[in-house]
């Protein structure tokens, strides 16, 4: 470590936006509300931009394209490489942000959304009619439902085996607007490969 420089505050909190997202039920979540004007600067120099959603309690870092016009942007090489999700798994963010939105239009006392592996399993059934061999259709269900683990819009639930919480983020990467397009485009990929 250089002896002239001081590590920030708010350094943890910085390098975990670099690893994904920032959750508020986390511990650097104070460190960056606090440091919001400093994170932006900080990584507004490398071209990121915040995301920060305390309503909702959640921080992701995002990096424009350069598909407005923005020819900085396009010189940048990607952070992290873009990489396109499998149809099953497609399949089951859409079907959790479509069950998100009913949690959120519900009259629930709680404010966490929570399903379990046999509700999510019910879910994702009618788009895999052709299976008949359940076991192997459970097994990539759970492949599927791993996955979304590792990309933070699902939460297992430490106490109840086989419980998770859908996690906020999914509002902001599958917007409500986006969310009938996505779906359309299913419906046309099940439609061709029927």
């Amino acid at each position: 470590m250089m002896t002239n420089e001081i590590i920030a505050s708010y350094a943890p909190a910085l390098i975990k936006l670099l690893q994904g997202i920032l959750y508020e039920d986390e511990d650097d979540w104070g460190e960056l509300l606090k440091n919001e004007k400093n994170v932006r600067e900080y990584f507004g120099k490398i071209g990121l931009r915040l995301y920060l959603d305390e309503a909702e309690g959640y921080a992701f870092l995002q990096q424009p394209d350069g598909d407005d016009g923005d020819e900085e942007a396009k010189k940048l090489p990607r952070l992290v490489k873009r990489v396109p999700l499998s149809y099953e798994v497609t399949v089951l963010c859409v079907l959790l942000r479509e069950k998100l939105l009913e949690f959120n239009n519900s009259t629930s006392d709680s404010d966490r959304c929570i399903v379990s592996k046999h509700q999510i399993h019910d879910l994702m059934r009618p788009f895999f009619p052709e299976q008949t061999d359940d076991p192997k259709l459970l097994k990539k269900f759970d492949e599927s439902i791993n996955r979304v683990v590792k990309l933070h819009f699902l939460k297992e639930l430490k106490n109840k085996e086989g419980e998770y919480e859908i996690r906020r983020i999914l509002k902001a990467k599958i917007p409500a607007e986006t969310l009938t397009d996505i779906k359309k485009g299913l419906e046309a990929y099940d439609k061709s490969n029927a």
